[in-house]
């Protein structure tokens, strides 16, 4: 092993940080808000080291990646679920429905590998309706 993948594969404290905060989040936050909670317990991280560290977990598989519009989010949730978000105030939720076991099963099939699904919903939350309510 090189020298370039023991440094990819190496546990820091850094590292450790950023996914306990991301283990701990869940309001699926952006980088920019990982850092702001990692810089809690290390102040000299780096905005840079974060985003490089983030990258690494996903491609671990030890967190989850999704864009909702056009910015990353990140998720301490791997296991199959799809998103609802609120177009209102940004509030992104857990679905854990499966709902597209039958799709999967039409293409599967037809020999088909399916390696990724992702579903979003987007509509008002409960709090948002309530106050849309309350303005008329």
């Amino acid at each position: 092993m090189n020298l370039i993948e023991k440094k990819k594969k190496r546990n820091t404290k850094q590292k450790a940080v950023v996914f306990q905060v991301v283990q701990s989040s869940y309001d699926h936050p952006t980088a920019e808000t990982i850092y702001e909670r990692a810089k809690k317990e290390i102040q000299t991280i780096s905005l840079g080291t974060v985003y490089r560290i983030l990258k690494e977990l996903v491609a671990e598989g030890k967190i989850k990646e999704i864009i909702v519009n056009k910015q990353s989010r990140f998720d301490p949730n791997t296991d199959f679920h799809h998103h609802f978000i609120c177009k209102k105030c940004g509030k992104i939720e857990d679905v854990k429905a499966p709902l597209c076991r039958y799709t999967c099963k039409k293409l599967e099939e037809k020999n088909y590998v399916i390696e990724e699904i992702e579903y979003k919903f987007y509509g008002l939350c409960d709090k948002c309706c309530a106050q849309n309510l309350g303005k008329d």
